[in-house]
């Protein structure tokens, strides 16, 4: 038997067991500076309201629900025109599919750029022409989640790339590109 270094920290003893990992406020602001957000608003995984302090310097209180423990978002029957969220990862591709039947327009979640292998995600989430993976947004450096999170959006290097993914609706299908967003001057 070989053993190898294991990076994904899983079987470290260092994962929560709550799956809850906050988003660093800069790395919500650099997406907003690049991705608009339109209609009602769901925030499904609010956690401590990291992403939803952001997001409420961009848009109007009324537009944004936000919630977490409170609501199953996997029982969601609401329509929304944008859902938001880094989700549980161990429910993300429960999330995708639930968001794609309540939303009308864009789902924005935030996952470990890993997420696009696999083939059960291939034939459940990207084969998926009517409501079709649109870009993702890559950071150049590797956030680390998982951290206290500082009021000046900085935080610590990881070993996990993230990204945000981005689902539109569109009646012209297009292939998926992918876009950089550079968070070095974030980077402790």
């Amino acid at each position: 038997m070989k053993i190898g270094k294991n990076f994904s920290c899983n079987n470290t003893g260092k994962r929560k067991k709550s799956d809850f990992y906050e988003t660093p406020y800069s790395m919500t602001e650099q997406l907003l500076e690049r991705e608009k957000l339109e209609g009602l608003i769901l925030e499904p995984a609010r956690g401590n309201g990291a992403i939803t302090k952001i997001i409420k310097k961009y848009y109007s209180n009324k537009n944004l629900i936000e919630y977490d423990l409170e609501i199953n978002f996997l029982n969601e029957t609401n329509k929304y025109n944008t859902i938001i969220t880094n989700p549980p990862f161990t429910l993300a591709f429960d999330f995708i599919l639930k968001a794609k039947v309540i939303t009308t327009n864009k789902i924005i979640l935030l996952l470990p750029l890993s997420y696009l292998h696999g083939k059960k995600r291939f034939d459940n989430i990207y084969s998926d022409k009517s409501f079709p993976l649109s870009h993702i947004y890559v950071f150049t450096r590797y956030p680390l989640l998982g951290e206290k999170l500082r009021k000046d959006g900085k935080y610590k290097t990881g070993m996990m790339v993230y990204a945000w993914y981005v689902w539109q609706k569109d009646p012209l299908y297009k292939e998926p590109t992918i876009k950089w967003i550079d968070n070095n001057h974030f980077v402790i």
